[in-house]
């Protein structure tokens, strides 16, 4: 029996080898990304990053596509875990809470240059933007719905939680862009710290109810 065929039964009758193997494709899929660009990305490349031969990447995925899509999912999932995991260790109090979500964006589980280079890969290309839209509003729609019930406890209005909720994505965005054109002058703290600073200045400055605007 062949080397690959030998590797290839003991991970089908493993599903933890086959589940951490996977990871590790993943994981060289991301970097190579980051270094290549989609167009860049191809399976041979990938498998020497992983250290695995191309026989074997393709036993985990069929197509440079699939890998593709792993990996764009590995990093929404990613991101998922981290807030949810800061939130849960954050306390009842609101402020607690969205700061939490806001420190999230920018923690060592998701915000390294690898990953803001490959986020921004499939964010200004439109072929993979389009392909992957699905995953990435699923992530979102459950981060906005969870910072909502968070904002609505310290705004009057979902209109006004909206409106804050927006601005405030817009601002995390443009740190992301910041710390993938300025990386080695970047500061994560001093980025959550802006965010939460205006956040705070702006709930202030809501018009309050029975108050005139």
């Amino acid at each position: 029996m062949s080397t690959f065929k030998r590797k290839r039964r003991a991970l089908g009758q493993n599903p933890a080898i086959r589940a951490t193997r996977r990871k590790e494709l993943i994981e060289a899929a991301i970097h190579v990304i980051a270094q290549h660009g989609y167009a860049g990305c191809t399976v041979g490349k990938v498998a020497k990053r992983a250290g695995a031969s191309q026989g074997l990447m393709n036993f985990h995925f069929k197509s440079i596509d699939l890998l593709l899509e792993a990996a764009f999912n590995h990093l929404a999932d990613e991101f998922d875990q981290a807030w949810k995991a800061r939130v849960a260790e954050a306390g009842p109090e609101p402020w607690d809470r969205i700061t939490a979500m806001v420190d999230a964006y920018f923690g060592a589980e998701v915000f390294t240059a690898e990953k803001l280079a490959v986020w921004f890969t499939f964010w200004v290309d439109s072929g993979l933007r389009d392909r992957f839209r699905s995953a990435a509003v699923r992530v979102e729609r459950r981060y906005h719905r969870d910072l909502e019930a968070e904002m609505l406890r310290i705004v009057p209005s979902k209109k006004e939680a909206a409106a804050l909720i927006g601005m405030l994505s817009a601002l995390v965005d443009g740190y992301w862009l910041q710390a993938l054109l300025y990386p080695k002058t970047f500061k994560s703290r001093h980025a959550v710290q802006s965010c939460l600073t205006w956040l705070r200045q702006a709930v202030e400055n809501a018009p309050k109810p029975g108050r005139n605007a």
